[in-house]
């Protein structure tokens, strides 16, 4: 029995896969074209069906319409006298045995002598001919619309089927010819000449097509009315869009407009609840009539669902057997295989020395063989060589923990820093982007009365640039006791850092020396972010400062010293790079503009709650995306206020 998580199983059902997808692929193809062909075939059948239902009614209704203009043109013409009209309306219908009636009506008065209302009227009733002279209140045919619309567009005009009570008494349709006669050299309307049909004729004549078992073709007026259809109750009572109403489709709607139209189509009609079906819809030339014929979906793709199903019993029969012979072959030849699973497990184990199963064929399984053997020499090798890698890697990661602790104690971190001034409050904080970074910060008294803070940034990241940050900060200490301008002092850190700088690291650093009696600032920039002052008005702007270059390039260079005069309340905050710089996954910046958004909106004018907010601004800025700089921050108050206590 093959498992069901084994090699055999996985290739079998792969396998299986792969040939149930291409016989569905195939079986689709088939389908599909077969599919088309059947409606191109379909559709030529039903235009051909079509035209010969239209050829036949065309035959009888082109003739038919030729009687009433020879009628009118004889009228114009005076030839008949007005007794003589009904023998001749009599032999119209004795010559003619698809005409069931006709007239001539004639505008009111037209024979003074016959009153207002004359309509000669020849019908057919059984195998006789009845004349009939009709008009008056309950015959007004005047306002007829076999009558009247023709006379309006003074052009022939087939009717629309209707009920002919009080002259025909049949279900019929009429086609009117307007004439004329000359009255005071005018041309003038006169009456109507009329034929009329009966629909049962075209109803037999739909009928007799036959289209599979439930197909069906039936006739539509100009204006979507029923004329001839299967279901006897729909003739005259029902339109197609009184239809679609019924049964809430939209497409019988847009059919009805396309038939109206004039257009011919071929399409799918599917509504809800109804078997899917086939139209083709074609106009009458003579009366704009349209015939239209329907195939059941069904039925007309039948031959092709029988095909297919057959097609598929016997994927099915080939695909088991096609398992059968599959499973035998592959169980036969992967039975190796369990072996070498087992002696994998064993090394997994750790017993690399563990004996392979012996192999004496050359096939893929010797290969198989070779690369266990080799495998074992190599992971033996690997886990030895690992062993040494790890113990290097551990003590290189201590190094970097102390290294790390001894830079963060080399920086101040203990806030309040100065209980016993409170002309200064001050917080600041450095998040090394690696496990030791460059940035640097200091803040110290000079003489009681000065109050001297920096801030860097040295260029490069990991231990090399905590070194120069190391002796950066101890070169500051040092110089600062001897000179209280931040200018010299800045010099002469330069020139230390310059000498012998055959690495070419620099430091970006700002230095200020505040007078915690007067307020006044005092301060220098090597190539560093302007910190950002906030005045108590919460008015907010960047230090103007000259531009000068990164500590470290050149021992010569004259750094020149700016003042500021600070008042109660007043903040200064500095900064580094990383805050500005800090990017998000769509590498935007977050920049100095939103930087200073974010310091005029933390509500609560304390250096640590400033420090604080814009530290949740960043980590909303970047979200989650990894540090790549060092970020630091240093926020100082001055309390003018305390010197008057």
């Amino acid at each position: 029995m093959i498992k069901r998580h084994s090699l055999s199983f996985r290739i079998i059902t792969s396998v299986l896969l792969i040939t149930v997808t291409l016989f569905i692929l195939i079986l689709s193809v088939y389908y599909y074209y077969t599919r088309r062909i059947i409606m191109e075939s379909t559709q030529r059948y039903a235009i051909e069906l079509a035209g010969n239902i239209s050829g036949k009614i065309e035959q009888i209704l082109l003739p038919m319409e030729k009687l009433p203009l020879m009628l009118a043109a004889t009228m114009e013409m005076g030839v008949f006298h007005q007794d003589s009209l009904m023998p001749v309306l009599k032999s119209i219908l004795k010559h003619n045995k698809n005409i069931y009636g006709t007239c001539l009506a004639f505008e009111p008065d037209f024979f003074p002598d016959k009153g207002k209302y004359y309509m000669l009227y020849a019908h057919r009733e059984e195998d006789s001919i009845q004349t009939m002279i009709l008009g008056g209140r309950d015959y007004s045919y005047f306002y007829m619309d076999w009558y009247q619309i023709p006379a309006m567009l003074r052009t022939p005009y087939w009717s629309e089927p209707y009920y002919d009570e009080g002259a025909g008494n049949v279900l019929m349709a009429t086609y009117s010819v307007p004439f004329y006669c000359m009255q005071d050299g005018k041309r003038n309307f006169a009456g109507m000449a009329t034929v009329d049909i009966e629909l049962e004729w075209l109803t037999d004549i739909v009928s007799e097509v036959r289209i599979f078992e439930t197909g069906y073709a039936f006739m539509i007026s100009r204006n979507g009315v029923a004329v001839t259809h299967p279901d006897k109750s729909q003739i005259m009572n029902s339109s197609i869009f009184s239809i679609a109403e019924d049964w809430n489709a939209p497409i019988l709607r847009e059919i009805g407009r396309e038939l109206l139209q004039g257009k011919s189509n071929f399409r799918e009609y599917n509504i809800p609840g109804r078997e899917p079906r086939w139209i083709y819809y074609h106009n009458l030339e003579s009366n704009l009539w349209s015939v239209s014929v329907v195939y059941p979906d069904r039925e007309m793709f039948a031959p092709l669902i029988q095909m297919n199903t057959m097609a598929i019993l016997l994927i099915v029969a080939g695909l088991l057997l096609l398992t059968l012979i599959t499973s035998g072959i592959i169980n036969k030849l992967a039975s190796p295989l369990t072996q070498f699973a087992n002696s994998a497990r064993t090394i997994a184990e750790g017993n690399f020395n563990v004996q392979l199963p012996p192999v004496k064929t050359r096939d893929e399984m010797k290969e198989l063989h070779n690369a266990f053997s080799h495998m074992q020499l190599q992971l033996a090798q690997y886990i030895e060589n690992l062993k040494e890698t790890t113990t290097a890697k551990e003590k290189i990661e201590s190094e970097l923990r102390i290294a790390r602790e001894i830079q963060m104690s080399m920086i101040p971190h203990t806030f309040p820093p100065f209980p016993d001034l409170p002309q200064i409050s001050l917080y600041a904080t450095l998040k090394s982007a690696k496990e030791v970074g460059g940035d640097l910060y200091d803040f110290f008294v000079i003489n009681k009365t000065k109050f001297c803070f920096a801030i860097g940034d040295v260029s490069g990241k990991g231990v090399p640039a905590s070194l120069f940050m190391a002796v950066t900060r101890t070169l500051l200490r040092s110089i600062s006791d001897k000179e209280e301008s931040p200018s010299r002092i800045m010099e002469n850190l330069n020139k230390s850092l310059a000498y012998n700088n055959e690495s070419n690291m620099f430091v970006t650093f700002f230095l200020g020396i505040l007078d915690l009696e007067t307020g006044l600032l005092q301060y220098a920039n090597a190539g560093h972010n302007p910190p950002v002052l906030i005045t108590c008005q919460n008015d907010i702007r960047m230090f103007e400062t000259a531009n000068a270059i990164p500590l470290g390039l050149f021992e010569d260079f004259a750094y020149p010293e700016s003042q500021l005069q600070l008042n109660n309340g007043d903040m200064i905050f500095a900064y580094t790079d990383g805050v500005n710089e800090a990017e998000n996954e769509q590498a935007i910046l977050f920049g100095d503009e939103q930087m200073l958004h974010q310091l005029g909106k933390c509500k609560d004018p304390n250096p640590a709650s400033l420090i604080h907010c814009l530290e949740t601004a960043i980590e909303s800025h970047v979200k989650g995306f990894p540090q790549s700089d060092d970020i630091t921050m240093m926020t100082i108050m001055y309390n003018e206020q305390a010197n008057k206590i």
